[in-house]
């Protein structure tokens, strides 16, 4: 008999939750207003050259020495690119897609690293800070060679991210446990120099509903784990929680204030749901995803409208117990413009794809995944799924140009935006 674990199949949404203040104790007056009703139903197709200035494709060298795995994280720093993957190597090329050389420390040794969430690049000397997924920093030099551990912030906590500032570190991290038949998450992000100086934290505690499901004679648990995602511009990081209407910063003195507030109005989600009510994309209601990016001028949202949505993407997918189901996609892309203080959703520049109308090259549709240390937007394309745009799309000149220059095991190529 087969048994499914509960914690390998996280899977769905967080349901109910009730959280403690979503205001901080330094909270300022004049907070930024994001009117998220009032944008409902006005989206329009945004041009990529409404918010950026450039756009560039960087198809990365291929070698025997320089390929990589899966794209998990891909980071730039003075005109270099960091890409880990799946191995838990770091590779790095120039911005012109030139190999440099590949970083690992994987191992058990006292200078070593396990795994990691995530890592940092020092623009100053070109140092990787790298996040086990114990929660322990472990600093490391350009040439890779070792500086030292920063311990786990709590024992218990699972960082996801983190942020360097210079005489302090940001972390985002979660806590779980079972409280009558429930899952409790504590979601926090605090500003501290070490486990024992604490410059300031934000914590929220939310109780999950669960839905179980009998799978090949197991029972699997579906739910969702949130935590806050840490975005750094300028001298300030900036971060959501899922069950706040509230965006906070973070100064460069550790100090945390609220920075803008979402106004949902009558589709602000209602407390208490179950896990059905929660999931369905037929409902009035929206949600925001905690993952976001910030430019000088925007901030880059991903909300789920549900049923609000005007151009929901169907997907046919098979369940765990095998069969066959269509699931909608109901999420759309938003840009606000601070100086306005304006949000607009971003209408399908091609039926089922997302993103900004990619103008100013005329590529595919572009939205970002990843941000450069000075504010740069960053996705990749796989070399095979370029190749098979061309043969999809033959009249689109510039896709069969870049498409004529790689094979189908290529590195895959990064694109770098500029924004304004």
């Amino acid at each position: 008999m087969k048994h499914i674990h509960w914690s390998l199949l996280i899977t769905a949404v967080i349901t109910t939750f009730f959280a403690v203040s979503c205001t901080s104790e330094n909270s300022r007056s004049g907070k930024g207003n994001i009117d998220v009703e009032s944008a409902v139903g006005k989206g329009r197709i945004v041009n990529l050259s409404e918010v950026a200035t450039d756009i560039r494709y960087i198809p990365l060298e291929t070698t025997a020495e320089s390929v990589i795995g899966n794209v998990w994280n891909v980071k730039y720093s003075n005109g270099k690119i960091y890409i880990s993957d799946n191995k838990y190597a770091i590779s790095i090329f120039k911005d012109d897609g030139i190999f440099i050389k590949k970083f690992s420390r994987v191992g058990r040794g006292p200078e070593e690293y396990v795994d990691f969430s995530t890592f940092q690049v020092n623009d100053a000397d070109g140092g990787i800070d790298i996040l086990e997924r114990s929660g322990r920093i472990i600093r490391y030099d350009s040439d890779g060679n070792f500086i030292e551990v920063i311990d786990k912030l709590y024992q218990k906590a699972r960082s996801q991210s983190f942020v360097t500032f210079s005489e302090f570190k940001v972390s985002g991290w979660y806590e779980s446990s079972r409280v009558e038949g429930k899952m409790e998450f504590k979601y926090g992000v605090t500003a501290f120099i070490d486990s024992l100086n604490i410059l300031s934290e934000k914590i929220i505690t939310s109780y999950s509903s669960m839905k179980t499901q009998q799978v090949d004679g197991g029972m699997a648990v579906y739910m969702r784990i949130d935590p806050p995602y840490l975005i750094k511009h300028k001298d300030e990081v900036k971060f959501i929680m899922s069950e706040c209407d509230t965006i906070f910063g973070i100064d460069n003195r550790g100090v945390i204030s609220d920075k803008y507030v979402l106004n949902y109005g009558k589709y602000k989600a209602l407390k208490e749901q179950d896990f059905d009510s929660y999931t369905n994309n037929e409902s009035n209601f929206i949600t925001l995803a905690t993952g976001f990016n910030e430019t000088e001028r925007y901030m880059l949202f991903n909300f789920n409208l549900r049923a609000l949505a005007p151009e929901p993407i169907e997907r046919v997918s098979k369940g765990m117990d095998g069969k066959e189901s269509v699931s909608k996609n109901t999420n759309v892309y938003a840009v606000f413009d601070k100086k306005k203080e304006n949000l607009t959703f971003l209408n399908q520049p091609e039926k089922g794809k997302m993103g900004f109308r990619e103008d100013i090259k005329g590529g595919f549709p572009f939205w970002p995944r990843f941000a450069g240390n000075r504010g740069e937007l960053i996705n990749f394309r796989n070399a095979i799924d370029i190749i098979t745009l061309s043969e999809e799309n033959p009249e689109n000149q510039f896709i069969g140009n870049l498409a004529s220059v790689i094979s189908e095991n290529d590195n895959p190529v990064i694109i770098i935006v500029t924004p304004k």
